[in-house]
């Protein structure tokens, strides 16, 4: 159109000379509009990208891949609402959670295998084949018989929905999508379609349909073959390979060059009486050096980095300043790809020299693409075959085998997320004392959870009043500082403020949680308090004597009212000083008083469900035992029992005056053990009791007083006196 435009145009304004002028512009102009579409094969980026584009190509998989893949269907977000508290006039929480479910495509040929999956770059699914976000997934391998999905089906209808034969895709049902904003994430998979490392014969092979009709020589860990035709897909492979089209009595193939141990001579392929001189070369081209690239640059999969982008550059021996980029769509070590990259650079001077000799009828036996050697000891490679008349002309160009030996290379440093084995969980209920400085109204109980590794994520918690009832959602428990198990007996602690004889052995539960020493000053601010079964003591030195066990010694036990009493190999042990453990709201904690409640628990990757029983009685309510409990007679016979009280809401004593008393009213409890008919129990409201001489006279020398305070809440434990004076 513009030719044509232009011509008539020039030719009005110029005459004859005007319009070739306008007809040589008009020519640039279509060419440059009209020019055809160039061929469009596989790119490096296109496997990275998730797409759900109508029409969208899936690539043929080869060996072992990391793909996006496509999504060809989708649920809309599944919106899981949950509220918290509102007890007792308090404001209640509500939380919204989503999901979806989907399905991906990820190979038009079938697969073998699924092995890891990323979100976002990051590992949703390991190699162990435990995912982080809880879902269920299920994969087909892209056979003629594999059956519609239950989940599509039950969505779309059994009538409408396909079993997308001939297409491997996985399918997630309700994928957890709090991790990832509430948004679909974009998911990657490590995809085998087959077990070993292929070629360019491999893949040839199957994408033509004719075995051993393709060769290859170069192998690759994986491939993903797509395009608009087959020469699309297979063109980045045959360019690594050297691939030409061989033409022979038994057919035509495609493979690279490659020299027989003994290569035929060009004398071979004349009549018997025919002697070959130098006059039978016609002519000798030979192209400049500068011709050549002066760099090869090979881009590649790297899949010790976990299939990132690689990249290896070789020089071109002579070569000029233009460089040569080749984006492979494969999956190459760093070694394979640094020797292929120098394979490259050597062989990039392939066809630079040209012969073209002059033969008879018997050189059609000389098959396109077939390797001879001239009597120079060179070895070239029949590129075209011209008969003219009698004559045959033969053009031959110089061959320049590439080595296949693969080298070492560094492939660069991994930036993925690491892939952790399975964790073995635990999670462990802590009936707390009193900690602060007002009466707790309700148990103090926390939860403290840990995995055996760093991959662990944490658990889902419910808690459920009594059996039978709706579980309500406490949220998640987050891996802790310090959480493990006695790994020997210890010992019941002295009367002294500081053990420094004890010590107690504690296996934690992942090797790579610490725990500090300090020194006394900040120990008695309150440092290092820990957990041992039901007792809070506080340790000052740390020291690791094995993977994950450490020593702890200079203790300070039975802190804030606990009992300093042995516990036993294997008892839980935490340190509170960590803001990862989650309390349980006073309002649930409360409703432990039944006996019948327990907490739910199962970790974000996964799906079995634990309980753990809840104590019916918290230690934070209990009174702390009296002490200094003492015997005096009095007047007339009579003896008086006197202690002293503690507290729960204050376990210092730093003014040397009585404590608060931490309870609606002070009430106490004194009994005689074992009991004896008609000699008490008492009640007082003060600490002492004042005995006639009669009822001491009805003692039995054996008994015992037992001494409680009355809490809001709870009984403390006793205080025992024996009938001495």
């Amino acid at each position: 159109m513009a030719t044509l435009v232009l011509t008539v145009v020039g030719g009005i304004v110029g005459g004859p000379v005007g319009a070739a002028v306008g007809a040589a512009i008009g020519q640039q102009v279509d060419a440059a509009i009209f020019k055809p579409k160039g061929r469009e094969g596989p790119r490096l980026a296109d496997l990275k990208v998730q797409a759900s584009t109508y029409g969208q190509q899936i690539p043929k998989l080869f060996g072992t891949m990391r793909v996006a893949g496509s999504v060809i269907w989708a649920t809309d977000l599944i919106e899981r609402r949950n509220k918290r508290g509102g007890g007792k006039g308090r404001p209640s929480t509500t939380e919204y959670s989503y999901a979806v479910s989907l399905a991906v495509a990820l190979s038009s040929r079938r697969v073998g295998a699924i092995r890891r999956i990323w979100a976002d770059g990051n590992l949703l699914r390991g190699s162990s084949g435990s995912f982080q976000e809880r879902c269920t997934f299920r994969w087909y391998d892209g056979g003629e018989d594999q059956p519609v999905d239950p989940l599509i089906a039950s969505a779309v209808g059994a009538a409408s929905a396909s079993a997308f034969r001939g297409l491997s895709y996985a399918v997630f049902e309700e994928l957890e999508l709090g991790a990832f904003g509430n948004r679909i994430p974009s998911l990657t998979f490590e995809v085998e379609a087959d077990a070993g490392a292929v070629d360019a014969g491999v893949v040839g092979d199957a994408l033509l349909g004719e075995v051993g009709r393709c060769g290859g020589h170069w192998p690759i860990a994986g491939y993903a073959a797509s395009g608009d035709q087959v020469r699309d897909a297979l063109a980045p492979l045959f360019e690594i390979d050297g691939t030409r089209l061989v033409s022979d009595p038994a057919g035509w193939r495609l493979a690279p060059a490659e020299i027989p141990p003994d290569p035929s001579a060009f004398s071979d392929f004349c009549e018997a009486e025919r002697v070959l001189t130098p006059a039978d070369c016609r002519e000798r081209r030979r192209a400049p050096l500068s011709s050549l690239p002066g760099m090869v640059r090979l881009r590649h999969y790297e899949p010790e980095r976990d299939y990132q982008l690689g990249q290896q550059t070789a020089a071109v021996a002579g070569g000029g300043a233009r460089e040569e980029r080749v984006d492979l769509p494969a999956v190459l070590s760093a070694g394979s790809a640094r020797a292929l990259a120098r394979a490259l650079a050597a062989a990039a001077a392939d066809g630079r020299e040209t012969l073209v000799w002059a033969g008879d009828l018997a050189a059609l036996a000389l098959p396109v693409g077939g390797l001879i050697a001239l009597t120079d000891g060179g070895v070239w490679r029949a590129a075209a075959r011209t008969v003219r008349g009698s004559g045959v002309s033969i053009e031959l160009r110089r061959f320049q085998p590439a080595s296949t030996e693969v080298m070492a290379a560094d492939p660069g440093l991994p930036v993925g997320s690491p892939d952790w084995p399975d964790a073995e969980a635990s999670v462990r209920l802590f009936d707390l004392p009193n900690i602060g400085t007002t009466s707790a109204s309700a148990p103090r109980l926390v939860v403290a959870a840990a995995g055996s590794n760093d991959g662990w994520r944490g658990a889902d918690l419910w808690f459920q009043p009594e059996a039978g009832t709706e579980p309500i959602t406490l949220g998640t428990a987050r891996p802790t500082a310090a959480l493990g198990v006695l790994g020997a007996t210890l010992p019941a602690g002295g009367t002294l403020l500081f053990d420094r004889s004890g010590a107690l052995t504690v296996t934690l539960a992942n090797p790579s949680m610490t725990l500090e020493s300090v020194d006394e000053r900040t120990l008695l601010g309150g440092a290092n308090r820990a957990m041992v079964g039901d007792e809070l003591l506080q340790f000052a030195d740390a020291e690791m004597i094995g993977p994950a066990t450490w020593r702890l010694s200079n203790l300070l036990r039975g802190r804030n009212g606990t009992a300093a009493a042995a516990q036993a190999a294997g008892a839980p042990f935490v340190l509170l000083d960590d803001p990862a453990l989650l309390p349980i709201p006073d309002d649930l904690a409360r409703l432990a008083e039944a006996g019948a409640a327990v907490l739910q628990w199962a970790s974000r990757s996964g799906v079995d469900v634990a309980d753990i029983a809840v104590p019916t009685a918290g230690q934070a309510l209990r009174p702390l035992a009296p002490v200094h409990g003492a015997i005096r007679r009095g007047g007339a016979g009579s003896v008086e029992i006197r202690w002293i009280r503690r507290t729960r809401t204050d376990a210092g004593w730093r003014d040397h005056v009585d404590v608060p008393l931490g309870e609606g009213r002070e009430a106490w409890r004194v009994a005689v053990e074992p009991a004896a008919a008609g000699i008490g129990p008492w009640e007082t409201s003060s600490p002492s009791l004042t005995l006639d001489a009669a009822t001491w006279a009805a003692l039995a020398p054996e008994s015992v007083f037992s001494v409680r305070q009355a809490g809001d809440f709870a009984l403390s434990e006793p205080l025992l006196l024996p009938l001495t004076i």
